[in-house]
């Protein structure tokens, strides 16, 4: 019985540039290493509003292959695609190809091959992004911040574009993460990828839907994700208000011991226990959520490598 290898394509108003999508696609499944196996495609649709509906089901009425799943609403790319996990059924899954094939298709011949060699993760990186300069510099300072603040180490350029085995699927799977972001939760898991280098292609068609704000907001869910750096500031900014409110109060005693009650009593006493307690309690909760967060991540230290296959 043949293995299977999965994918999944994020889809979201693309509209007849999903002709070219199944196009490039099935001439990728037709290669002399993709043929060898079953494949499966999983469009996802996240809730599109022009005619993209139409075509995928055109395209999954003519090729039993492709598999379409249609989002109630727009969840955004990564939830949709991490979504989409619990559907794909290959001993192997890429993880996110996207519909726009701004990433070569090509690459997933060589991903393959390694996979056959016993590597549980392969990913593909950008080495350039074929994108305007102000952009690409904003992605570049960002990456740069998230590899000195983040718990694990990330290797720069490497997004979602990854060929996971079965068993790095399944434990993709087990962690339970209201907004998921898969190259973050591969590195907490500790998989160390093999890499292969490539150059992202500009849009050929249509237009992106990632707009700024929504980068922004990617962004926002990393940090505070896959960092405890935000945690740690809460954390001193709250013992900071709590030991400025604890020493305001013992000079308020001392000033009315000296020169009597400068305001109506009991007020002093409001207004300190507000900022002691509210300081108090931004330090035993980011201290909980910190300890909280630290299960998740595998202990072992060979993951990733070549295993003998059983």
């Amino acid at each position: 019985m043949k293995k299977r290898i999965s994918v999944i394509s994020p889809v979201y108003n693309e509209g007849e540039g999903l002709r070219t999508y199944y196009d490039e696609m099935s001439k990728a499944l037709r290669s002399a290493k993709f043929s060898k196996y079953d494949a499966e495609v999983l469009l996802v649709d996240n809730a599109s509003t022009d005619d993209t509906q139409t075509y995928l089901e055109e395209i999954a009425a003519k090729d039993s292959r492709f598999k379409v799943i249609f989002n109630a609403r727009n969840v955004g790319v990564f939830l949709s695609s991490f979504n989409a996990l619990e559907y794909a059924e290959g001993d192997a899954v890429f993880l996110l190809v996207p519909s726009d094939l701004q990433d070569p298709l090509e690459l997933m011949d060589q991903m393959i091959e390694k996979w056959e060699d016993g590597y549980v993760l392969v990913a593909g990186r950008r080495l350039q992004r074929d994108e305007s300069g102000w952009l690409r510099s904003l992605r570049n300072a960002f990456y740069r911040m998230m590899e000195r603040v983040a718990d694990q180490r990330w290797e720069p350029g490497v997004g979602e574009y990854q060929l996971a085995d079965r068993r790095v699927v399944d434990e993709l799977l087990s962690i339970p993460d209201a907004a998921p972001y898969v190259r973050g939760m591969l590195a907490e898991l500790g998989y160390k990828p093999f890499i292969i280098d490539y150059v992202w292609q500009r849009r050929t068609w249509g237009k992106s839907s990632f707009s700024l704000p929504k980068l922004f907001r990617t962004a926002y869910d990393m940090i505070f994700s896959f960092s405890r750096l935000p945690l740690k500031l809460i954390m001193i900014m709250g013992f900071i208000i709590a030991s400025a409110s604890f020493l305001f109060g013992l000079f308020q005693i001392v000033l009315m011991i000296l020169a009597g009650s400068v305001a109506g009593r009991g007020i002093m006493t409001i207004i300190v226990s507000l900022f002691f307690f509210s300081g108090s309690m931004r330090c035993f909760w980011a201290s909980s959520v910190s300890t909280s967060g630290a299960s998740t991540t595998r202990r072992d230290t060979d993951v990733g490598w070549p295993f003998a296959a059983c």
